[in-house]
């Protein structure tokens, strides 16, 4: 009898001490709902912001199919932890909503300052860790879509997620830590338009950031989304971001660059490009250093597909203070119709090196085709730039360019001109595609490579370009 009351008194401290999350529950969102609800499936609550204070560890919010207008941004209550996640999600096959015409203020510093002027989202999601938001879709921001602000943020997932219509960025991640940025899209961000100001405020000559913005965050991966449609740029790494990937995305449709990677504030470094794709945009992808004391090392740029562009396919740029970028690998990538006339920045092509700022760049294994005035061209003067790019230690070997173009081309915004250079190791010639008009760039016959027998950092396929030529 003793023993029987010693373990039912252990079982029930057992019991106090065992997280509630163990035992791990689902709420309900729906637009009939009441906040004064249970939050079950059949007694839902009526606002996320109800479930959010109600969800534990473990727990999953799921939110029926609906359009919900928000007057203030969401800011979820509660983390999970690292065994046990809260979700939020959209029901499955549902389509959710959140409108955020209505949240025209926000608070900044304790002030009540215009939405429109804030890096804030309809979803503010900052001072949590270990939540997953899955196929919520938000639209109408006067400031931005989703928001991932650290530092104290850490473990967010973002799957199937969708920002339509917003001023600033549709998704930006603000020096957090983990997050997974998974199949999302992205339609009309950064647009200035005049229905995000009040009367009487100062218009900025365009819209903050870019449609997606990682701004110093670490250890993230962007990967599977759709962004096209924009105002700006498309996918932008930037300011002192490192320890990231940043693949299998798609971006058209875009006035400025498609992927850009930039430093400021410091250092980025060790981020990773690969088995993207970029058209209908300005540029493919552009590397800079514009900030003040910034750097830019230990990016890595392949398997990447760029074509029909206004610019080039690869831009070394001189914006801002125009520092140093170095160990750079561009490698395995495919540049088709990279380039048209008449373009701001001057001449432009598959690859231009726009900027003298760098150190130890490596370029291989390119496929190179139809750029408007080059393949590949420099700022230094044709007398100087074999020396410069040996002092520099830049090495373009073994790629495969279309045909030296001679074409002479115009100086651009910067008052520099570039002119055509390839380097020696490398091949003439052009693929012949599976399907050239409906931009199925997988070749059927290619070159071989002929090696030049340097041993890459970076190892990489046997072939040209960016996909395995089909047999």
């Amino acid at each position: 009898m003793n023993s029987r009351n010693s373990f039912v008194k252990c079982f029930f401290i057992f019991l106090l001490w065992f997280p509630s999350y163990c035992f791990a529950g689902e709420y309900f969102c729906a637009a009939h709902g009441e906040d004064t609800n249970p939050g079950t499936r059949a007694f839902p609550f009526k606002s996320i912001f109800r479930a959010s204070t109600a969800a534990l560890p473990g727990d999953t919010v799921t939110i029926n199919a609906g359009e919900y207008s928000l007057n203030r941004q969401f800011k979820p209550f509660r983390s999970g932890t690292p065994l046990h996640w809260i979700l939020y999600r959209a029901a499955p096959g549902e389509e959710v909503i959140f409108d955020g015409t209505h949240i025209t203020k926000g608070l900044h510093k304790g002030d009540s300052v215009i939405f429109s002027r804030l890096t804030q989202g309809i979803f503010q999601i900052e001072n949590v860790n270990y939540l997953r938001f899955e196929n919520i879709r938000v639209r109408n921001s006067n400031a931005a879509g989703f928001i991932v602000r650290g530092p104290e943020c850490k473990k967010i997932e973002l799957v199937g997620c969708q920002s339509v219509q917003s001023h600033n960025s549709g998704i930006g991640l603000w020096y957090c830590d983990s997050v997974r940025v998974l199949n999302c899209e992205i339609v009309a961000a950064n647009d200035n338009s005049d229905m995000y100001f009040e009367p009487g405020q100062r218009k900025g000559h365009e819209a903050p950031h870019e449609a997606l913005s990682i701004c110093g965050a670490r250890f993230f991966e962007v990967a599977y989304n759709h962004v096209h449609h924009c105002f700006k740029e498309g996918i932008d790494c930037k300011e002192v971001s490192r320890h990231g990937v940043i693949h299998h995305n798609l971006v058209h449709d875009l006035p400025r660059q498609a992927y850009y990677a930039d430093a400021w504030f410091g250092l980025l470094e060790d981020v990773e490009f690969h088995s993207n794709t970029a058209f209908n945009c300005m540029w493919g992808f552009a590397i800079s250093v514009e900030g003040k004391n910034s750097e830019l090392r230990n990016v890595r740029i392949h398997y990447n597909l760029a074509y029909n562009l206004t610019g080039s396919g690869i831009l070394f740029g001189m914006w801002g203070d125009d520092l140093l970028r170095s160990d750079i690998h561009i490698f395995n990538n495919t540049f088709y119709r990279c380039g048209s006339p008449d373009v701001y920045s001057g001449g432009v092509g598959s690859i231009t090196i726009l900027s003298k700022n760098f150190r130890d760049v490596f370029i291989y294994r390119n496929i190179c085709d139809k750029g408007w005035d080059y393949e590949m061209g420099f700022t230094f003067s044709p007398q100087e730039v074999e020396n410069a790019l040996k002092e520099r230690n830049f090495i373009a070997a073994e790629n495969l360019f279309e045909a030296y173009k001679n074409r002479p081309s115009r100086p651009g915004q910067f008052g520099v001109a570039v002119s055509e250079f390839i380097p020696p190791g490398n091949q003439a010639g052009a693929p012949l595609y599976r399907n050239e008009k409906e931009y199925d760039f997988v070749p059927e016959l290619l070159p071989e490579v002929v090696s030049s027998g340097i041993q890459w950092k970076y190892e990489p396929s046997p072939w040209f370009g960016a996909f395995k030529p089909f047999q």
